[in-house]
C-alpha cells in the first residue's frame, strides 16, 4: 500500500491513501496540518520553556552549593587565620621579652634598676613616703637616681633584695619593681609561658 504524505512535523505526520483528495475532504485535511502545525509550535515551546526552567533551577542550585562551599572553606581559612594569629601573638611575644632580656643584660645592671626604680616612685609619688629597697651595689645608682624626685623617698641597701631586683616598701603595702617582675608582668600580657619566654 502506498501513502502520500500531506503534512509533516516533529511531533506528527498527515497521510492518505487516497491519490486524489475530494473537495469537501480539503477542509479537513488544512485543519489537520493546521493541528499538527500547532502541536508543533506547543511542543517546541514546551521544550524550550523545560530548558529556560531547568537552566534557571540547576543555575539556583548551583550558586547554592557554590554559596555553601564557599562559605565552609571561609570558615576553614578564618580558623586557620586565627590559629596563625594566635600563633604569632604568643612567638611574638616570647621573642619582644627575650630581647628585652638581651638587651638589658648588656646594659648596665644599676641604671636599669634605678629607671625601673624611678618610675615605680613616680607611679606612687606624691602619695605616700616610700622606702625602696635594693642590692647593696645597686644603692648608690638607685640613690643617685631618685634623689632628685623626692625627700620623701628613702634608698635601703638590703642584702636579701637579688641584684636585678627592687622593692618599694609604703605605708599601704609593698612591690616589687625589678626587671624580671617587669618582664613576668609582660609574660602574662602576652601569655607566654615562662620556660618559653626565656628559651
Amino acid at each position: 500500500m502506498t501513502y502520500l504524505l500531506l503534512s509533516s512535523g516533529p511531533s506528527g505526520a498527515l497521510l492518505t491513501d487516497q491519490p486524489v483528495i475530494r473537495r469537501e475532504d480539503v477542509g479537513a485535511v488544512r485543519d489537520a496540518a493546521e493541528l499538527t502545525a500547532a502541536l508543533d509550535a506547543l511542543r517546541q515551546a514546551t521544550r524550550e520553556g523545560a530548558l529556560r526552567d531547568g537552566f534557571a533551577q540547576g543555575h539556583a542550585e548551583g550558586t547554592a552549593a557554590a554559596a555553601r562551599e564557599t562559605a565552609q572553606v571561609l570558615a576553614g581559612v578564618h580558623a586557620a587565620l586565627q590559629v596563625e594569629r594566635d600563633r604569632l601573638r604568643a612567638s611574638a611575644g616570647a621573642l619582644a621579652l627575650d630581647i628585652v632580656r638581651r638587651i638589658a643584660a648588656g646594659l648596665a645592671p644599676d641604671e636599669v634598676l634605678a629607671a625601673l626604680a624611678e618610675q615605680a616612685a613616680r607611679d606612687l609619688l606624691p602619695e605616700e613616703p616610700i622606702r625602696v629597697r635594693v642590692a647593696p651595689e645597686a644603692a648608690g645608682a638607685v640613690t643617685r637616681r631618685l634623689w632628685s624626685i623626692d625627700a620623701r623617698i628613702e634608698v635601703v641597701a638590703d642584702a636579701d633584695v637579688a641584684a636585678s631586683d627592687c622593692v618599694l616598701d609604703t605605708p599601704s603595702g609593698r612591690t616589687h619593681a625589678g626587671l624580671e617582675t617587669q618582664l613576668r608582668a609582660l609574660e602574662t600580657v602576652f601569655a607566654v609561658p615562662a620556660g618559653e619566654a626565656a628559651a
